[in-house]
């Protein structure tokens, strides 16, 4: 009977030990579902999903409305709270994560009901912030009791920029306050798949560097056009700081139809309404005014105040126009998007009136001679060098000028 003792015992022993081993892998896989290393949570763009409320439920967020988080690897984690951006201060240490410093912006949003109850609730609670976990892609955050506060989804990526165009409806002020576009005036943003933003400033046109990675974008400073507005009052002052706040932005969303520039502080500084974009124009047939002129590298002028400089590429070969004092004409060929324009001739008046339009007669006709190429955007029209720069900047003439 010893020996069968001993076998039992045996078999006892290693049912024991095969239970141990068991009961540590469920405990190890239990104890690391719900935690995660703090490189999970920054760099990603985190849409809130539901929160606490003030009697201990969980909530969904509002319908139409989008909070959203995220965490940079300067310390810094910024977003929506609703209906104003935020920013703040954040320290990760493991799975403890600390939320301080934060500051809104201003705004006040009634629609819809409830939305800065909200806005409220959630920034209370961000700031209570103490421990974090990252479950089935969510980002849930404790407080120090370790109740869940916040249930964060993975944000979608945001909308590329590339070949959209928007309309400014609103900026910040220098008080940080939002005040609106001034009536009478149109203020636009265009992106394009080779970096540059531009577009109208209210005055003058506009042209910039850009660059956009995830949420994170960068506006270089711009070069414009040296018109001056008077009419309507202030417009020149609306433009400069429009112009400013470009080179702020540090981030971007778009939330339907609307496109928000924030700064690194997670401030709304601009916000666009999309534009429809416009079926682009035919080279030939279309009657083509001139805006603005290469001067060299990259610095653009508007015309002379009181001059207007034309052209129309005809089906038959040729191109005409009015180059500000004399009439022109000569041929073009195309090939794609490569345009030349050869045989160029003119009448031979001279205006005295206004001054610097002789030179600017002359300066227009050697670009239009150096034209390698064009581009078409809408109702605008770009004649290229072999470089792909700008060198005359066209709108279409509409139906309606006089």
């Amino acid at each position: 009977m010893a020996p069968n003792r001993r076998r039992n015992r045996n078999y006892i022993l290693a049912v024991a030990s095969l239970l141990v081993i068991v009961v540590a892998a469920i405990v190890t896989a239990g104890c690391t579902s719900g935690t995660s290393t703090p490189g999970a949570v920054v760099g990603v763009s985190w849409t809130l999903d539901s929160y606490l409320a003030g009697n201990g439920t969980l909530v969904p967020v509002l319908p139409e409305t989008e909070v959203s988080a995220r965490f940079d690897d300067d310390g810094k984690v910024t977003g929506s709270a609703g209906c104003n951006g935020y920013g703040g201060d954040y320290q990760l240490d493991g799975t403890a994560l600390s939320v301080s410093s934060v500051a809104q912006t201003l705004k006040l949003c009634l629609e819809p009901e409830g939305i800065m109850e909200q806005e409220a609730r959630f920034i209370d609670l961000l700031g209570s912030a103490a421990e974090f976990r990252i479950e089935d892609e969510r980002l849930i955050i404790t407080d120090t009791e370790g109740i869940d506060l916040l249930f964060f989804v993975k944000g979608a990526a945001p909308a590329a920029l590339a070949g959209t165009s928007w309309t400014l409806a609103s900026l910040a002020g220098e008080d940080g306050a939002t005040v609106p576009v001034l009536a009478g005036t149109t203020v636009t943003a265009a992106f394009d798949a080779d970096g540059r933003v531009g577009g109208s400033a209210g005055c003058n046109h506009y042209s910039a560097d850009y660059t956009a990675a995830g949420a994170d974008l960068s506006i270089g400073s711009a070069v414009r056009t040296e018109m001056y507005c008077m009419d309507p009052p202030g417009v020149m002052e609306q433009e400069d700081r429009y112009l400013a706040l470009l080179t702020e932005v540090s981030s971007y969303r778009v939330e339907g139809d609307l496109l928000i520039l924030a700064d690194r502080e997670g401030a709304d500084l601009l916000v666009f309404d999309r534009v429809v974009r416009t079926p682009d124009l035919p080279l030939v047939g279309t009657d083509w005014v001139l805006d603005a002129y290469s001067t060299g590298g990259d610095a653009i002028s508007s015309l002379v105040s009181g001059t207007t400089i034309t052209a129309k590429f005809a089906a038959d070969g040729t191109v005409t126009g009015n180059s500000g004092c004399n009439h022109y004409g000569g041929e073009y060929s195309l090939d794609g998007t490569e345009l030349s324009v050869s045989s160029l001739y003119s009448t031979l008046m001279y205006c005295n009136q206004p001054q610097g339009v002789m030179e600017q007669e002359n300066r227009y006709l050697n670009l239009l001679k150096s034209a390698a190429g064009y581009r078409i955007d809408g109702d605008r029209l770009d004649l290229l060098d072999e470089a792909g720069t700008a060198l005359l900047s066209y709108r279409a003439e509409r139906a309606d000028r006089s």
